[in-house]
């Protein structure tokens, strides 16, 4: 039995993946308080908590409640996600998919570090959105400019760059902390809530092809708790390569500086800014 933190639980993939790993020791993250209290009735001996990880005190939060119930966290699963036809904030007033898709990730990550043993795994949920966006195009990251403002942003390719940072950041941490076992994985497009915002028939037509919540969640369960220790990036159950920019190391390196200077993060905790050991 492994000690798992899934973060982005209460609906969708995450949901089922909630349940896929039923027997496991779980602290399950979500958003929303009534889809937290509803997912602790349906699974009694997990830890559930609600809490918001596109800002830093969700964040701290979570990491507080799961280091005063445990030592050791063997399994990490990033798989909070939006999607948005309209720029959004959070409510540190930055744009919702960096918040959500790469700062999430980034700070969870940092705040267990200390928990997760040499062998331990991180799975991030990422897209192959990170190759380009719904619309074509390239998908290129400024460091001196993570975020998207208005006059930049689109949603797609506002979601696709979030997803490359994140993919970016995989990469670079498994570089710092060769140690562990840090995945990223596109679990296929999965037929959930994430864009509801959309037109009702935008939304149809993806889902029309789309894979089941519970299909979606088979390869992240797999990737987190099976027998084989995976490495890089998965197009749900098979290793590929990802996009020509993911390998960019100095890219790599000074998305990972610029995120650690990003407010409010900047001079918070050292172990934010800096995972390596």
């Amino acid at each position: 039995m492994s000690t798992v933190v899934l973060i982005g639980a209460t609906s969708g993939l995450g949901r089922q993946a909630a349940e896929q790993l039923a027997g496991h020791r779980l602290f399950l993250i979500g958003r929303d308080p009534d889809r937290a209290a509803a997912l602790a009735k349906r699974l009694p001996d997990a830890t559930v908590i609600a809490a918001d990880v596109s800002v830093l005190s969700g964040v701290e939060r979570v990491a507080a409640v799961i280091s005063s119930a445990t030592e050791r966290v063997d399994v990490l699963v990033n798989n909070a996600g939006v999607m948005t036809p309209s720029r959004q904030v959070s409510a540190e007033g930055i744009e919702l998919n960096l918040a959500v898709h790469h700062l999430a990730p980034w700070s969870v990550t940092a705040l267990l570090l200390p928990l997760i043993p040499a062998g331990g795994r991180i799975v991030n949920v990422n897209s192959e959105g990170h190759r380009s966006p719904m619309r074509g195009g390239v998908v290129r990251i400024d460091p001196a400019r993570l975020e998207d403002g208005p006059a930049e942003f689109d949603p797609f390719l506002t979601y696709s760059r979030s997803k490359l940072a994140n993919l970016l950041y995989t990469y670079e941490l498994q570089r710092r902390r060769p140690d562990l076992s840090v995945v990223a994985v596109h679990p296929g497009v999965v037929r959930t809530s994430l864009g509801r915002q959309f037109p009702r028939l935008q939304v149809a037509a993806i889902h029309a092809f789309a894979l089941s919540a519970r299909r979606g969640a088979e390869p992240v369960v797999r990737l987190a708790v099976g027998s084989e220790r995976p490495s890089g990036y998965y197009d749900r159950f098979t290793p590929v390569r990802s996009s020509a920019a993911s390998y960019d190391e100095d890219l790599a390196r000074r998305v990972w500086q610029a995120t650690a200077e990003l407010r409010p993060y900047a001079g918070r905790a050292d172990h934010i800014v800096d995972a390596e050991k």
